[in-house]
């Protein structure tokens, strides 16, 4: 396993992991993948690279790695070793000017997720852990750097949150990610993504009302949060993500003294409380 060290100022803010930076196989044999993945990380401070157990490692990776339907893929990448590095350095740098700490540990993978390549631009991750982020890019998208400083600039927030907060509840996922996607806009930059811009504001309004009188913000049923963040038959796609967006602009907005270590502070529930969407 390949480790990268980031410094700033002298200090270590993270180390890039790549566990396995490029592989030749003229199978589709998905598991002989997998341990290509994860063979070499070890049980640490954030367990199994944010993992309790390999195992779940192992399970999350099958789910973000491959599609469902490529069963007849033969997995043969290479990843741009330095070009990965020069680009998430450059991002970890500015979000660790903004919020000190820094995230210890940046596990890159590939994915050969077309929704990934053709939606997400080529790259999305996962906050595991406090202070651990999973970095995928698809190997077969050219033009992934943009997306990838993007990407590492949304992780690290969540990475940040997980530090004194759990995300458990359709609240605090709702927060969770209004709050990533404003710090990423802010200190990395880039456009507002589609997936906060779905509907606007006055619907945006409407949807949470919606849940709050339904009484689903206290939710921790996995399927009522997947169906409020990925669709379901009453909810399209992406809705959670466009509530979040909207409820922590209104936030920032009544609140723009603040910064975004006294933002990070706050409990979800301020923080919808602050934004004048609670309206019970």
């Amino acid at each position: 396993m390949k480790i990268e060290i980031v410094e700033s100022n002298d200090k270590t803010i993270t180390h890039i992991y790549f566990p396995c930076v490029n592989y030749l196989s003229d199978s589709s044999d998905k598991d002989e993948l997998i341990s290509c993945l994860s063979g070499e990380i070890e049980d640490s401070d954030s367990g199994y690279a944010g993992f309790d157990t390999k195992e779940n490692l192992n399970n999350y990776l099958r789910g973000a790695v491959f599609d469902k339907t490529d069963d007849d893929y033969q997995y043969t990448f290479v990843l741009d070793e330095v070009r990965i590095i020069d680009t998430i350095t450059k991002a970890v740098k500015k979000c660790s000017d903004i919020l000190p700490g820094g995230i210890s540990h940046i596990f890159v993978f590939p994915t050969f997720s077309q929704f990934v390549k053709e939606e997400m631009s080529g790259t999305t991750g996962y906050a595991s852990w406090s202070d651990t982020i999973l970095i995928f890019i698809n190997p077969t998208s050219l033009q992934y750097d943009k997306a990838l400083s993007e990407t590492v600039g949304h992780e690290f927030n969540h990475a940040v949150f997980l530090r004194d907060k759990k995300c458990e509840t359709v609240l605090d996922l709702i927060i969770f990610e209004g709050l990533a996607e404003h710090f990423r806009e802010q200190i990395v930059g880039g456009d507002r993504v589609p997936w906060t811009k779905i509907f606007e504001l006055n619907q945006a309004r409407i949807i949470f009302s919606e849940i709050e009188l339904e009484d689903l913000l206290q939710s921790t049923d996995p399927e009522i949060r997947r169906g409020i963040f990925f669709g379901n038959e009453k909810y399209i796609c992406w809705t959670g993500y466009t509530v979040g967006y909207f409820i922590v602009r209104s936030f920032l907005e009544n609140n723009p003294s603040l910064n975004w270590k006294e933002i990070m502070r706050r409990q979800p529930k301020e923080i919808l409380d602050g934004s004048g969407f609670d309206n019970r």
